[in-house]
């Protein structure tokens, strides 16, 4: 949290504070030496928005000097209320207003002890700032910032406050197990879709591969839940690798991905009269027209799949560049 050390003079209290706590909050500094929480001030008036306890401690210490985090009061991310419950709500629709805040500041006509809540957008974290980092002169007098009440009002101030928070817990606790369930609602619903998607079987001779079949298998890849790559023992007769390497090839590209599965297909697919020796797929993919016939003789559920354009995309060409 980014803070200024600034002259108190410059700030402006707002609410009147406890005594009791005062006391605490006096020996647990003195105690530790340092000071854990910036005051935070409207940065146009100098309007204490939180830690007027700190500030009046500050200031019957004689301390010229205390660390500040300004910010603008005016941005409807700061907001004010007299109960936690009114951090959602927007500016005057509390029974409190900022306006009304810094005409009470500047008047010195300032509400009874932790009358409002405000609240920040940022975290009020921990600065741990040294008091001798800090100017101090004479001890000032503090009884008309100090409310007149008892021990017994305190207590009951800060039961009232427990209570807020012990809403606020039920408020935090019912979001997260709303949360919580829609989240396994989607995560049900991503699983049924990825269960519900089909094995896809894309056959070819892959002569050799190129850039085309890599795009196109990695594009297919993501629609089906697993994409079988089926090489055909068939070559052509200006063949420049063989189906070893090409299977070898294949599986070493796609050996980190889980949905691509490479296999080796016995003899000439378009001339097999059924389907055995095939791995089991739900529908046949091919830019191949003859291989499109076959699977449409057979019954067989299959999808025209357009190949990929582009430089080095064709096994034609890279075979007769090869040949050359």
């Amino acid at each position: 949290m980014n803070y200024d050390i600034v002259p108190i003079d410059k700030l402006l209290p707002l609410e009147l504070v406890f005594p009791g706590h005062l006391r605490n909050l006096e020996e647990m500094i003195d105690n530790d030496g340092f000071i854990l929480k910036a005051i935070i001030v409207d940065i146009k008036t100098g309007t204490i928005l939180d830690g007027s306890h700190r500030y009046v401690y500050f200031l019957m210490k004689g301390y010229k000097e205390v660390p500040v985090y300004y910010t603008d009061y005016d941005n409807e991310d700061v907001r004010v209320g007299t109960h936690l419950a009114h951090r959602l709500f927007i500016d005057g629709t509390t029974g409190i207003s900022k306006r009304e805040c810094r005409e009470r500041a500047s008047r010195g006509n300032l509400f009874p002890p932790r009358t409002t809540r405000h609240f920040f957008t940022f975290r009020k974290s921990d600065i741990s700032v040294s008091l001798d980092q800090l100017a101090k002169g004479d001890p000032v007098n503090v009884d008309h910032l100090i409310a007149k009440v008892d021990i017994s009002e305190e207590i009951a101030h800060n039961e009232n406050f427990i209570r807020e928070i012990d809403q606020e817990f039920k408020l935090v606790i019912n979001y997260l197990s709303e949360v919580s369930q829609t989240r396994k609602y989607l995560t049900d619903q991503v699983k049924c879709m990825r269960g519900g998607r089909q094995i896809a079987f894309f056959p070819g001779k892959f002569h050799p591969p190129h850039l085309g079949h890599l795009k196109t298998l990695l594009d297919l890849s993501s629609k089906y839940s697993k994409l079988i790559i089926g090489v055909s023992e068939d070559s052509p007769d200006s063949a420049v690798t063989n189906v070893d390497s090409i299977v070898s090839l294949l599986k070493s590209l796609f050996e980190h991905n889980s949905a691509i599965e490479v296999v080796r297909i016995k003899g000439v697919l378009a001339e097999k009269t059924n389907t055995e020796g095939l791995p089991y797929f739900d529908i046949l993919l091919s830019g191949n027209s003859d291989v499109l016939s076959w699977a449409d003789g057979l019954g067989i559920p299959s999808q025209f799949i357009s190949r990929a354009e582009g430089k080095l995309f064709s096994g034609t060409e890279i075979r007769d560049a090869l040949n050359e």
